[in-house]
């Protein structure tokens, strides 16, 4: 949405919850007191892009879901008319629970960015969220999928998807940060992993590797959305959330980064972002065969089981895994795959929907509204 908001009002509506409190766990609970008491708030962290933090009302069923949306959309009106935003809009929906918002906005033309396969996650109601899935993928005037598993979910559906996978901001990983404080004291080498630590992922593949080490730390970095009591161990160490400002720091202190995954319905039609960071910071990356995966395994080790993944990890803490040639090889393998260029791809989308003619308009001639949901 940076990308957008040079040419459009970008109005950025935090996302909305998919989980139903009656099947989250403790944690989940948290978030959402947390939610319910920093309440909605409107503010403009950049220039020309605004961001909207959704009603704090927890998902519970039809009622919960119909009184979110309708205080939702009663929010964007206010936001827009504070900011001033008149101009003609298009939405941009990214969770299917925005669905029903579609056509309600007083929108020229919608766009449906799928990135996930909402219906997998635990907690949710699938059936339900493949309603809206659907109902997005017919109704809105384009589809963007970042897979090309998402991509035929989305021609199952009846929409004509264009294919656009994730991008990465390669110069901001590229540098060589000093090691963040909270690193002070591990023992080395750490491998690492940055993200959220979620069912999804392979607990048991992660604990196999610090029990293969005979010295060094894993280190994950990101909150715990699921029961992780599975990881702890001596050699493992959870810093919990870091902004994403300091995650470069992170992974220039990383002697291997690790993808592990669980091989689902959920996990293989994913496009990891992680994955192209780890490479823009030329580290060696160990990863579960993902199919997006595999698009990456010249520079990237591919290992099935949990045995497999924890000898690959030895095996990228050789000195012989992290030369010069061979960092530069990673960084060079994703350094066509920025944010700018995905922006790029998807600006003519953009442009077409607004019913703006000029193709390469200046920021100071726009006053057209970008909305996501």
């Amino acid at each position: 949405m940076r990308r957008f908001a040079g040419d459009f009002e970008v109005l950025f509506i935090e996302s909305l919850p998919m989980r139903s409190l009656a099947a989250v766990d403790r944690g989940e609970l948290g978030r959402a007191w947390r939610k319910l008491r920093a309440g909605s708030r409107l503010r403009t962290p950049e220039p020309h892009l605004h961001v909207l933090s959704a009603p704090p009302i927890p998902p519970a069923g039809r009622l919960g879901e119909a009184a979110l949306l309708t205080a939702l959309r009663a929010q964007i009106a206010l936001a827009r008319r504070r900011l001033r935003l008149n101009g003609p809009t298009v939405t941009w929906f990214s969770v299917p629970t925005a669905a029903p918002l579609r056509s309600r906005l007083g929108e020229r033309g919608s766009l449906f960015y799928y990135q996930d396969r909402y219906d997998q996650f635990t907690g949710v109601q699938p059936q339900r969220l493949r309603e809206l899935t659907s109902q997005l993928a017919r109704d809105c005037d384009v589809s963007i999928a970042t897979s090309a598993e998402l991509a035929d979910d989305l021609r199952a559906f009846g929409a004509a998807p264009e294919l656009v996978p994730h991008g990465v901001d390669a110069e901001r990983f590229a540098g060589d940060p000093d090691p963040p404080d909270d690193l002070t004291g591990l023992e080395r080498p750490l491998i690492g992993y940055v993200g959220i630590l979620d069912d999804y992922l392979d607990l048991d593949a992660i604990r196999a590797v610090a029990e293969r080490l005979e010295q060094g730390t894993v280190v994950l970095v990101g909150a715990a959305n699921a029961d992780v009591s599975a990881l702890d161990h001596p050699r493992i160490v959870r810093l919990g959330f870091r902004p994403y400002a300091e995650v470069p720091a992170y992974l220039a202190a990383f002697a291997c980064c690790i993808c592990p995954f669980q091989m689902s319905g959920l996990t293989t039609a994913v496009n990891p972002i992680k994955l192209r960071e780890y490479l823009a910071a030329g580290r060696p990356v160990v990863a579960t065969p993902l199919p997006a995966v595999l698009e990456y395994r010249d520079v990237v080790e591919v290992a099935s089981t949990r045995d497999e993944f924890a000898a690959a990890v030895i095996r990228a803490l050789q000195p012989d895994q992290d030369t010069a040639d061979s960092r530069e090889r990673r960084r060079a393998r994703v350094r066509g795959e920025s944010w700018d260029a995905v922006a790029a791809r998807i600006r003519p989308f953009l442009l077409s929907l607004s019913g703006l003619a000029d193709p390469d308009p200046r920021p100071s001639d726009l006053r057209e509204t970008l909305q996501g949901s």
